[in-house]
């Protein structure tokens, strides 16, 4: 069941907004398509989409959080 989610965004500078698409990207069975241009959404291409809220959780506790210590953001 492949779809479409739009992930909301805590982190606005753009280096490691670039960072989370590329290591969303990275990972299998999604791929980042657009971020909107007030930098508030990163909308994601899920190929298997099970439970969007657990996917959307689990893109910013395991990559967008670490980010937003690591730029202190």
């Amino acid at each position: 069941s492949p779809a479409f989610i739009a992930v909301p965004l805590n982190i606005e500078h753009e280096l490691p907004i670039t960072i989370l698409s590329s290591t969303v990207s990275l990972t299998p069975g999604t791929v980042s398509a657009e971020v909107s241009e007030d930098k508030q959404w990163l909308y994601v291409h899920v190929l298997n989409l099970t439970d969007e809220d657990e996917l959307i959780a689990s893109i910013k506790h395991r990559y967008e959080r670490p980010l937003m210590d690591i730029f202190e953001c």
